[in-house]
């Protein structure tokens, strides 16, 4: 239909079939009969054709009116969408779980916007259970965080797993723990733990460790002693108590040497990351999150590329006024 309206428009400005074919760059007899369709759909006579040219009538002028109303509104409908496209005009709303926030999520953001400073972006931190219900009510188009077991309850989300990250304890320095070699997880749970909530496949190793924390009264999630989502609000209190906490080994090896913390040397298979990011399926990304999705993956790729805890050097100790005498 807006191929014809155009087709009167064209016949309206040049009053004659043969230009008006020309400027539209199709046959006479195309537009002929694109005119004749129109008036078939409106049932009414809409040019009128003379030896002197084509005019429209009481009724063409009518449409004509309206058409081009409509072809200068969906000019603007092809120029928004292009610009869309183009990621000109575009906006991007992110749903994070509190560790995924406090790690990669924003170098990916940050890359993003990097290469399309325009994109309006609308980050919020999510705890890992309520990410499934804002995405499926499209409060968010992306969601970024654990994968627990009631999103495979909701066929209408697509899971893209991300690799299983390395999952480490830590205290602060001159804790009881860095005394022992090889601590057992018994021996680690005989304090308290100060961290994120945590999901409840933490329970497998945490349950009945009263000193860790607990499982929630709404049964969602394993919550810690001490439970805080910010990571500097858990290290602060972990280097001034006998707190222990734990984080991926990627975040903390970007804590400074100084900072006062140390590695628990313990670890086990099941202490890994279980991230994924969260879409609904069958449904066509906007740009701004189809061009996210290629930031975010290199992102956490290049994150977690450093997994090395620095250990603080020894201080040399201070020489006597012999000892530099005999030098």
């Amino acid at each position: 239909m807006i191929d014809l309206l155009e087709y009167a428009l064209s016949l309206e400005r040049h009053r004659n079939f043969a230009r008006a074919a020309k400027e539209l760059g199709t046959s006479q007899p195309t537009l002929t009969r694109g005119i004749q369709e129109l008036e078939r759909e409106f049932g009414t006579t809409l040019f009128d054709r003379t030896r002197q040219g084509a005019f429209p009538t009481p009724a063409g002028k009518i449409l004509l009116e309206r058409a081009r109303t409509i072809s200068n509104t969906f000019e603007e409908l092809k120029k928004e969408i292009s610009s869309l496209q183009g990621l000109q005009r575009a906006e991007l709303k992110l749903g994070v779980g509190p560790v995924v926030a406090q790690t990669w999520a924003p170098d990916a953001v940050a890359s993003l916007l990097e290469k399309h400073p325009q994109v309006d972006v609308h980050i919020k931190t999510y705890d890992f259970w309520e990410l499934a219900p804002d995405l499926l009510s499209q409060t968010i188009e992306l969601a970024i965080g654990e994968v627990i077991p009631d999103i495979s309850k909701h066929s209408e989300i697509h899971v893209l797993p991300l690799p299983a990250r390395p999952i480490r304890f830590f205290c602060r320095t001159g804790h009881p723990l860095t005394r022992l070699d090889n601590p057992t997880l018994s021996q680690i749970a005989q304090y308290p733990m100060a961290g994120p909530k945590l999901p409840l496949r933490a329970s497998e190793h945490f349950g009945g460790t009263r000193a860790l924390g607990k499982l929630s009264t709404s049964g969602t999630h394993f919550e810690p002693q001490v439970s805080c989502q910010t990571f500097d609000v858990c290290l602060r209190i972990i280097r001034v108590s006998d707190n222990i906490g734990i984080a991926p080994l990627a975040q903390l090896s970007r804590i400074p040497v100084d900072a006062g913390v140390k590695l628990i040397p313990f670890e086990a298979p099941s202490l890994r990351t279980n991230y994924a990011i969260m879409r609904l399926r069958d449904r066509t990304l906007s740009p701004s999150a189809a061009a996210f999705l290629e930031h975010a993956l290199g992102s956490e790729e290049a994150y977690h590329s450093v997994c090395q805890v620095p250990e603080p050097k020894p201080r040399p100790k201070r020489r006597t006024a012999t000892q530099a005498a005999q030098d």
